[in-house]
């Protein structure tokens, strides 16, 4: 019924739309007919949009298209489902693996405590093993004493072990020859807190241990090592080198941190000193600025005596530095030392010429 109105308008567009052009030329009135012809038009468009609408197919096509999402969200629901029960069933097998494994453990035990007395040296060789294993940062070791900052006892395979930290040198706090040392005991405090008790990594260097017996080591901390933090604090310095220098531009870049903060050791002129293996000169310092010349008054000149005899002036004491070898001690003097030097060691003269270390 809709597109019958719709043709007749479209039919009544026609005719008033040529007859306007008609009264054009004819030179009568043409507004009447093509406002007519406008209205037609008006309603043909109407009639077909609404007609357009209620076409039987897009009613179709749009009921075939609610009835497509609802099959999808169905199936991402049974999918939901699916996966839930999947899970569930994983869990369950996981649950049973876990019953397994305890029930094979104590069913070792029991075999372990009927086994014949061979059995225990397996044991005890086994466990040597577990111990002996490395991790990405050297052997597990527990650290068992803080001696001070760079010292440390630690239990390793089993055996008590004294780590002296390769590459680093805190101040002095246990030294029977030297005072405590300006920043000793802060890192002393900082290794307790840090290592007490906890279980690190042992990287021993290429030279495994020093004239004392101790074992020269890098001492790891989770991923980063322990040295490392002591340096960017400021407590304490890259010295007691060795043979084994491969991290000491990872060091000199953890110790930058500190040197260029002015912090700690670093905070006291001329106290520290980079890749030095003689200590910290604080005291010495202090000692030389201490001394003040006296001043002389001018004294009224008595009779002439006898000029007294001199006393003789006392020898300076004879200042020694002591190095472990001829690599630590061309660190300081490359081209080795003479005889006269306080350096000397007849023991680093190898060709007897009164020249130790000379290359």
């Amino acid at each position: 019924m809709l597109m019958f109105f719709g043709i007749i308008g479209f039919l009544l567009f026609i005719v008033f739309l040529v007859k306007g052009f008609i009264s054009i030329f004819r030179k009568k009135n043409f507004k009447k007919d093509f406002m007519i012809a406008l209205a037609s038009f008006i309603l043909f468009a109407v009639m077909a949009t609404i007609d357009g609408s209620n076409d039987p197919k897009e009613i179709a096509k749009d009921k075939e298209q609610v009835a497509t999402k609802e099959v999808k969200e169905d199936s991402k629901a049974e999918k939901k489902e699916a996966s839930k029960d999947e899970e569930k069933q994983a869990d369950k097998e996981k649950e049973q693996q876990a019953t397994k494994e305890k029930a094979s453990k104590e069913v070792s035990t029991n075999d372990s405590k009927e086994s014949s007395t061979d059995e225990p040296k397996d044991a005890a060789k086994k466990a040597d093993v577990k111990a002996s294993s490395t991790s990405s940062h050297g052997e597990q070791a527990t650290v068992t004493r803080v001696v001070d900052g760079d010292t440390i006892h630690v239990s390793l395979k089993g055996k008590d072990e004294t780590i002296r930290m390769l590459l680093l040198d805190t101040p002095e706090t246990v030294d029977p020859n030297k005072p405590v040392e300006p920043f000793g005991k802060d890192a002393s405090n900082f290794a307790k807190q840090t290592l007490s008790g906890k279980t690190v990594g042992i990287q021993v260097g290429s030279e495994p241990r020093d004239k004392y017996g101790r074992l020269l080591a890098y001492v790891w901390v989770g991923n980063k090592t322990y040295q490392e933090m002591v340096l960017e604090k400021g407590l304490g310095r890259t010295a007691y080198l060795y043979n084994d220098t491969s991290m000491l531009d990872q060091f000199h870049k953890a110790q930058d941190v500190a040197k260029n903060q002015g912090i700690g050791v670093w905070s006291i002129p001329g106290y520290a000193h980079v890749d030095h293996n003689h200590g910290y000169h604080y005291l010495e310092e202090k000692k030389e600025e201490t001394v003040q010349t006296p001043v002389q008054k001018p004294v009224q000149k008595p009779a002439p005596q006898p000029a007294p005899e001199p006393e003789p002036e006392p020898e300076p004491e004879p200042t020694t530095e002591f190095f472990q070898n001829c690599t630590d001690m061309r660190t300081v003097y490359p081209n080795g030392v003479p005889s006269s030097h306080p350096a000397y060691q007849a023991k680093m003269d190898r060709d007897k010429d009164n020249f130790a270390c000379e290359r």
